[in-house]
């Protein structure tokens, strides 16, 4: 068996002989309170659908189900991405991202999915013909 010193023991040394010594105080527990608490809560949502944005992909499902959705976006690529929803008989946009979403940059969206089929892309700089376009098809609540 090998003997060890260095750090590691001094500190289990200083641990140990702490004595009389008043424990410290706990770490300030995170709140909802706390703004940079709630966002990472909010970003690691177990219910969001992950959303990767990449050179030139859209990596979701093709499928979901209708009502509220949150989307965690997350841009993996090396260029600035959006994402739209749009009806793809008349070309509205149905909703959009805030801007564009940066290199490295992971955001949670909320929106309403109706039933249907529609259109995902991101047309920053013509994305979209070079291949960030997908069909979603937004089954009705209960459907297999």
């Amino acid at each position: 068996m090998t003997r060890r010193s260095g750090p590691l023991a001094a500190a289990i040394l200083a641990v140990g002989c702490a004595g009389d010594a008043e424990p410290p105080d706990p770490a300030p527990a995170t709140t909802a309170a706390d703004p940079a608490a709630a966002a990472l809560d909010s970003i690691y949502a177990a219910d969001a659908v992950d959303v990767a944005l990449l050179e030139y992909a859209i990596g979701m499902p093709t499928r979901l189900p209708a009502g509220p959705t949150r989307l965690r976006l997350s841009n993996q690529g090396f260029e600035g991405h959006n994402l739209k929803l749009v009806d793809p008989q008349s070309g509205a946009v149905l909703w959009e991202t805030e801007g564009d979403v940066d290199t490295g940059e992971v955001r949670l969206v909320e929106l309403e999915l109706s039933p249907g089929t529609w259109t995902m892309l991101c047309d920053v700089a013509g994305h979209d013909t070079r291949g960030m376009l997908m069909t979603l098809t937004v089954d009705e609540p209960g459907a297999p």
